[in-house]
This record gives structure tokens, sequence and C-alpha cells, in this order.
């Protein structure tokens, strides 16, 4: 999975993107659209399109099937989005850490970011981490603070004290 970025976005904003990590969460049932405001579509006054989003998944998991000879559900194919994009945000800690000889089992995951909650769990057990924090204001401390962190603090671990 890539990025999708804000515009078009991934394919449930409704603007003609294409299939990313935060349609795997929506139809995965980790993103809750009753929560959400009617800003999306090219209009931006509709719901999240949760049922444009399942068609593209069940698209997918099709032509998966065909080729693999395989049954894969959406559900399964979308928990594969979710999987590749945990292993990549463990990589960069993993090579951080591990590069400047510490142990990633000794620190605490720092989740930021919008979607960082809903993955920290998941990223923590890959990494052997024990303690996430979690901070009030973390869905903005991806822009400012992190600029100005350490590079080790900006791929979310912080040294136990």
């Amino acid at each position: 999975p890539e990025s999708a970025r804000a515009e078009p976005g991934p394919v449930c904003y409704g603007k003609n993107g294409f299939l990313a990590v935060t349609d795997a969460n929506l139809v995965l049932g980790r993103i809750i659209p009753k929560y959400f405001p009617n800003i999306f579509g090219l209009n931006e006054d509709q719901p999240l399109f949760i049922e444009q989003t399942r068609q593209k998944f069940q698209e997918l998991a099709t032509s998966i099937n065909k080729e693999n000879q395989k049954s894969m559900t959406i559900e399964q194919v979308a928990y594969g989005y979710v999987k590749v994009a945990n292993e990549n945000m463990c990589r960069p800690i993993r090579n951080i850490t591990v590069g400047r000889g510490q142990d990633p089992r000794t620190h605490v995951l720092t989740v930021f970011g919008g979607a960082g909650a809903q993955h920290a769990c998941a990223i923590a057990k890959n990494l052997g981490i024990k303690k996430i924090f979690v901070h009030k204001l973390s869905l903005i401390h991806i822009s400012e603070p992190t600029r100005q962190a350490e590079i080790s603090y900006a791929v979310f671990c912080l040294k136990k004290k």
C-alpha cells in the first residue's frame, strides 16, 4: 500500500483515489463512519464511502484469488494492507535503534499522527516494546515537534529512564 495523500485521498474519501491503509482500516471496522462529518466526496458534503471502498477491495480480492488460486476475503486483503503498513513503520525504528546499538525493547513507543494509535499495539508487539505513550495532542505532533526532534525521537522511540 502507498500513501493516497490528502488529495485525492483513499477510496473512502470519494474523490477517485486508490486503495490505501485508511480504506483497510475502514473495511476492518477500525474507523467508524458515523463519527466522521460529511466532508467527503467531490462536493465535500458526503459521509465516508464505505460501499465504494468494499467494492474496490472486492475487485482486488477477486484478482488475487484468480491469479493465485486462493479464496481470500476482502477483510483478509485489507488486513494484509495493515500488516504491510505496520512493518513499514517498524523498519525505520528498528534500523535507527539497532543501528545505534540500542535494543528497541528498552524504549517506549511514542505515537503521533492521524492513525498512529490504530497501529501502535501491533508495532509495539512487532518490536517487543512493552509500553506505548499516546499524548492527548498526538494528532498534531506530526508537524512542528517532529521537525525539531532528534531523529531517534522522530521515529517513535523514547529511551526509558
